[in-house]
């Protein structure tokens, strides 16, 4: 048995020098400029059976391609770079014409078509996942989605895809804010209703920039620091790094639910906050369902279905008393899994009730489950209470 007090060796703890190496796929549709480009990647753009998509192991490493090139997907790269992750990126990519160059892209460059060519590149996000064997978890079109098309657009990739989208809308008071954030209703994105000011080393200056892709990067970087079911959890009230400065400043004083802050939240907003360090303010969606308005909520039932199909596909043209031993089986143990690892608070699987003879016999079987994720916190009240109970005098 070792004696006396030891000293291990100093490991480096800190959040800002440590780089996270994450899974999550961040999908970056924008617009970026060809002249110049690397001859290779210019082919593979050529080619339709590309439909305008490059995957690249992590954010540093699409910027090699496109720090020199014109254009906003640029300033998503070096957003998400900033998050210190290394996250898989796949870019779907509207070709950025030497006219546009100098437009704001919130105003779609002044062509109709080039806002019809970013809708397609939302929906090309789908073909990563034959193309390159990475589904995109997280997809953002940062400088387009004030747009209600192009919003509707990222809303279908991810009702469809079961995933997330960031989006930004470009307001620029809090009561249009308010009105605007309202008639949303997506349970699956995060809705920001204000740009940030924020240095761009391509313009030299700063400039109003939105927010998807320092959350995009945020939220990959906490899948990862969380584990295997890190995609379950709340990733608000986390320190967010390269958040310079607000592009409209907002009152804020915890607990009031008058201040603009919690006025634009309780509307279903998103917003990143300078409180006691820069953090992301809310992980809950314009929904109106007050369970499933939860970002971790979504996410977790997500992750729980996509495993269990995983899981319970080798059990398709299996003997029925076979599939009928182990498929339940194996579903319990990724539930149990969900709940050691601290995900669920509970869970429990069953062969419904629908099984009829009949329906046995055709070779269909249902089987159930039901799960509570463990929910983050978003309010803790407190009840002071004034007494007289400690006004004695103590007689000696």
């Amino acid at each position: 048995m070792p004696n006396g007090i030891k000293v291990l060796p100093t490991k480096n703890a800190s959040a800002t020098a440590t780089i996270v190496t994450s899974t999550t796929v961040i999908g970056v549709v924008g617009s970026a400029s060809l002249e110049g480009i690397d001859a290779d990647i210019k082919a593979k753009l050529d080619d339709a059976s590309q439909s305008g998509l490059l995957r690249f192991g992590n954010a540093e490493e699409a910027l090699e391609v496109f720090a020199s090139q014109d254009g906003t997907i640029r300033e998503d790269l070096w957003d998400i770079k900033a998050q210190n992750v290394k996250s898989p990126i796949v870019v779907s990519l509207v070709e950025l014409t030497a006219e546009m160059a100098d437009k704001e892209p919130q105003v779609f460059y002044e062509d109709a078509e080039f806002k019809s060519a970013i809708v397609l590149a939302i929906g090309n996000l789908q073909k990563a996942r034959t193309l390159f064997g990475a589904k995109v978890r997280i997809a953002i079109a940062s400088y387009f989605s004030h747009d209600d098309t192009v919003r509707g657009a990222l809303d279908s990739f991810a009702s469809g895809t079961k995933t997330i989208a960031i989006v930004d809308m470009y307001q620029s008071n809090v009561s249009d804010a308010i009105v605007a954030l309202q008639e949303l209703g997506s349970m699956r994105y995060l809705a920001f209703p204000f740009y940030r000011r924020s240095w761009s080393v391509y313009k030299n200056a700063t400039v109003l920039k939105p927010n998807s892709a320092v959350v995009a990067g945020h939220i990959a970087k906490w899948d990862a620091l969380l584990g295997e079911f890190g995609p379950c959890f709340d990733h608000a009230n986390k320190l967010i790094y390269d958040v310079e400065g607000v592009a409209l400043a907002l009152t804020y004083e915890e607990g009031e639910d008058t201040c603009d802050v919690n006025t634009l939240v309780n509307a279903g907003g998103a917003l990143l906050l300078n409180d006691d360090g820069n953090r992301l303010y809310n992980f809950e969606t314009p929904s109106d369902d007050a369970r499933f308005n939860k970002l971790e909520t979504i996410r977790f039932f997500d992750l729980i279905n996509e495993n269990m199909q995983k899981s319970l596909k080798k059990h398709k043209h299996r003997p029925v008393t076979e599939v009928l031993t182990l498929a339940k089986a194996d579903a319990e143990a990724f539930i149990n899994k969900a709940i050691r690892a601290g995900a669920a608070v509970g869970g429990k699987v069953w062969w419904s009730d629908r099984n009829s003879p009949e329906e046995i016999a055709a070779g269909l079987l249902y089987l159930d489950y039901d799960a509570g994720n463990n929910v983050g916190v978003r309010s803790i009240v407190i009840q002071p209470y004034a007494t007289n109970d400690y006004y004695t005098v103590e007689v000696k």
